[in-house]
């Protein structure tokens, strides 16, 4: 039923105007999360925090519009799990990183961080996805099982919810 639901309302999305996310299939077999990201204090991200946890990983910059206006509903969806086995990654690819930092400072004056929010700048030199925002769904066993280019995807919710134990 979940499926049909979204199928509709992504016919109602693309019917108005509006591009609807499609989710792109995950190469076979499935390909485990290999994320090269430090923190804010340039601490690097260890993949190990994720072990047993459904997570999104949502690759974002601060220039791209769409990016921006999708973290507020990250942030809320993240607080609505906060009981459950699953963690936010948010990955900034600004080629400078002082964009991101400035962008974070401001953030943090207004909202404070949940314990399961992992924001990670991603190291240089790794490719930057072609499209963005890309949201990644990653099982509680670090394997990406979905993948969604452009707004944030109905589908990727339903996914945390089809994956949680």
């Amino acid at each position: 039923m979940k499926n049909l639901n979204t199928l509709l309302l992504c016919a109602a999305l693309i019917a108005s105007g509006t591009v609807c996310a499609q989710p792109t299939a995950p190469a076979a077999p499935l390909q485990t999360l290999g994320l090269q990201a430090h923190n804010m204090v340039g601490e690097p991200f260890v993949h190990t925090a994720l072990k047993g946890k459904v997570a999104i990983v949502f690759f974002w910059s601060t220039s791209c519009a769409v990016c921006r206006d999708s973290l507020p509903e990250l942030r809320a969806n993240l607080a609505g799990w906060r009981d459950k086995p699953f963690a936010l990654v948010t990955v900034n690819v600004d080629a400078k990183a002082s964009d991101w930092l400035a962008y974070e400072s401001i953030l943090s004056k207004t909202k404070m961080p949940p314990k399961t929010l992992y924001a990670l700048r991603q190291d240089e030199g790794r490719p930057v996805p072609p499209k963005l925002p890309l949201t990644l769904l990653v099982n509680a066993q670090g394997k990406v099982v979905a993948r969604f280019e452009g707004r944030l995807a109905p589908e990727a919710w339903d996914g945390v919810a089809d994956l949680m134990p």
